[in-house]
């Protein structure tokens, strides 16, 4: 009984910050104390007329799609290469590829800033880009592994001896196994590049993100409209999450529909 209790106030505790952020996105004054003074969509209607904030989320979503697509490329080079590697190297690539995520995000934003600046890169979207890749690979990698231990090696075998080439059994077999965590990796690191700010902020340049105009805004003062851009983000990444679930699930009941016998 006491566990549950001190599960449900870790659970309040965790989510009343979120619920404290959307009961103010609709607050009718300017003021972010109680009483409630009552509510208002004045700051939802303010967002859509601001021409610089659109630029942001327009910049954040474009970044994400870009890092989503990166790391889906990237997913599948990662299960080709370790279906064909013993389990030494496969140890020494999970090190290397979970090291972004052991590390503090101030430690990675700097490193990738002096890496770029030794390289002679400018700063910009691709760097961006790059930075939110480097932060989604472990994602990539944790689930990558999970799913390839359930992996049989025999049906590529089996593919084989059947006559088709190594890129047909990859495209016929491999991929259509490992496709629903590579869609998933790929909707993660999509949603973490959306939020990403710490390492953005040293590689950015110029360049602003929806997390950087939000953290530019608090700067001066925080307003309920602070409050409603980070509901509209909350909601946004909660609907994304929502729909890989459901895109999940129907491929479960697809899978287990053409396995049934009819």
């Amino acid at each position: 009984m006491l566990l549950r209790i001190a599960v449900w106030m870790i659970l309040a505790f965790l989510v009343m910050p979120l619920v404290i952020i959307v009961l103010f996105s609709f607050h009718a004054s300017t003021s972010l104390t109680f009483p409630f003074a009552g509510f208002s969509l004045r700051w939802y209607a303010e967002i859509f007329s601001n021409a610089q904030l659109g630029a942001a989320v327009l910049k954040s979503v474009w970044i994400a799609l870009f890092t989503a697509i990166a790391t889906l490329l990237l997913g599948a080079a990662v299960a080709l290469a370790w279906l064909r590697l013993e389990s030494l190297r496969r140890g020494i690539i999970e090190a290397v590829c979970l090291t972004p995520i052991a590390l503090p995000g101030l430690f990675v934003g700097v490193s990738l800033l002096t890496l770029f600046a030794q390289a002679g890169v400018q700063l910009s979207t691709v760097t961006i880009v790059i930075a939110h890749v480097v932060l989604a690979i472990p994602i990539l990698v944790v689930a990558m592994r999970a799913r390839l231990a359930l992996f049989d090696p025999s049906l590529e075998e089996a593919a084989r001896d059947l006559g088709a080439s190594q890129l047909q059994t990859f495209r016929r077999v491999t991929l259509p196994l490992i496709m629903p965590t590579l869609i998933a990796s790929a909707i993660l690191a999509f949603t973490v590049s959306f939020d990403e700010f710490v390492v953005t902020s040293f590689v950015a340049g110029t360049e602003t993100t929806l997390p950087m105009y939000i953290w530019s805004m608090m700067r001066r003062t925080v307003t309920p409209l602070v409050n409603a851009i980070s509901t509209l983000a909350l909601f946004f990444s909660v609907a994304i999450l929502i729909g890989a679930w459901i895109v999940g699930q129907a491929r479960r009941r697809s899978a287990v529909a053409n396995r049934t016998p009819s």
